[in-house]
């Protein structure tokens, strides 16, 4: 087995070549610029970093990696920072951002045709991430990279929502093998001048990893007017809990981690912080909340209260190999190769679970392979990664102090 990990790990680790201190600006400028509005003081930090030698190259593919480009370059523009920036380098990131525009305006008016059908037809839908939160959270939904629009409805009116997106032009994609929805099925797709997804939802996650209270998250949700139609999104707390949530099932950590830090801070006192503390446990989702919040404290200026974090605080054993796995260098610069980063993250997510048996059903679930020798192939992967994670971590601690790693 170890001559195994040892073969795949000559073959497939990566290692950026890029100067450590070149990576580290265009961190930092990924950082700062993740926000609705950057403040003097980060403003005047951005001037410095962008004086100094940055890797550009590294910088596109970073922002690019966690979804954040239209927000990136709109805070560079609209600072009077572009300048700053090399020519080649601010074309690319323009023209991303106008892709982004392209997609999002096409993508909010279909949204818009959708939850006005649903009204038609009595269905009431609570709108999940996407477009309508942009909006809320940015003043402009297309700041934010958009992929699918999610919305959820009651489970009595699935049949109907299904139809009416029929009505729509909209087919439901074939079941594929290794793929499990189980709280909102197959996707339904068609074009529209650009591939348009939708993912309807009776549920909020697996109701055999999480324990969502269905009728109090529909009685909290708020009423929003979007694009003309009005539809309800989750409640403040609610929209924290299950954007912290789903944080660390996908690779877009920045773009959903700014997302939940512009919520603290558009809400500030408002926050209910009991019933994000209780409802983090049970929910059985507190340790995912409190990686959430903890590197939202660590990254940006949004003050989490000390109390919350350590009440939703993992325990020891737990918190040691989420920490190995989820280190403030790995979920800022994520691992380049797809497969080994999706096997740490859900390892990782795994460890969040509430038992032993969900750990081992997300596994199991997330494991695309034939059904002969599932496990033999987690548990290699489980290896892989934890070795992997050894190698990172002395890196890093080797690049602390000048050292050379062979």
């Amino acid at each position: 087995m170890m001559c195994a990990i040892r073969a795949y790990l000559s073959q497939k680790e990566y290692r950026n070549s890029s100067p450590v201190a070149l990576r580290r600006a265009a961190q930092e400028i990924s950082l700062l610029c993740t926000t609705a509005i950057i403040s003097p003081r980060n403003k005047e930090r951005l001037s410095r970093i962008l004086t100094e030698h940055v890797d550009w190259g590294y910088l596109l593919d970073l922002v690019s990696s966690h979804g954040i480009t239209p927000l990136v370059t709109h805070n560079l523009i609209v600072n009077g920072l572009s300048p700053q920036v090399p020519e080649p380098y601010l074309n690319e990131l323009k023209q991303t951002y106008h892709g982004t525009v392209y997609g999002n305006l096409i993508l909010s008016s279909e949204l818009a045709g959708i939850l006005s059908a649903f009204n038609e037809h009595g269905i009431e839908a609570i709108c999940l991430k996407g477009a309508p939160l942009s909006e809320s959270l940015y003043g402009n939904p297309c700041l934010r990279t958009v992929g699918d629009m999610d919305i959820l409805v009651h489970p009595v009116d699935i049949s109907k929502g299904r139809a009416i997106l029929a009505d729509l032009g909209y087919q439901q994609s074939a079941p594929q093998q290794g793929n499990s929805h189980p709280f909102h099925g197959e996707p339904f797709w068609k074009k529209a001048g650009i591939d348009l997804w939708v993912e309807l939802h009776w549920h909020l996650d697996d109701c055999r990893l999480v324990t969502y209270p269905e009728h109090e998250i529909w009685r909290r949700a708020q009423p929003l007017q979007f694009e003309g139609v009005s539809t309800l999104v989750l409640s403040p707390e609610d929209n924290i809990l299950f954007l912290a949530n789903h944080l660390f099932k996908h690779d877009t950590l920045l773009k959903l981690l700014t997302d939940i830090a512009e919520l603290l801070k558009q809400n500030g006192e408002s926050l209910d912080w009991d019933y994000i503390r209780v409802s983090a446990r049970t929910w059985q989702i507190a340790p995912a909340v409190y990686y959430a919040l903890r590197r939202i404290k660590e990254l940006t200026d949004t003050p989490v209260p000390d109390s919350v974090l350590e009440a939703i605080k993992p325990g020891i054993r737990r918190r040691w190999l989420l920490d190995y796995l989820l280190s403030r260098e790995t979920f800022i610069s994520p691992i380049r190769n797809k497969r080994l980063r999706n096997w740490t993250k859900w390892v990782a997510r795994s460890l969040m679970m509430k038992g032993r048996r969900e750990t081992l059903y997300y596994l199991h679930q997330h494991e695309d392979g034939g059904k002969t020798g599932k496990w033999p192939r987690i548990i290699f992967w489980v290896m892989v990664v934890f070795v992997v994670g050894l190698r990172r971590y002395r890196l890093r601690y080797a690049a602390r102090r000048g050292l050379t790693v062979w």
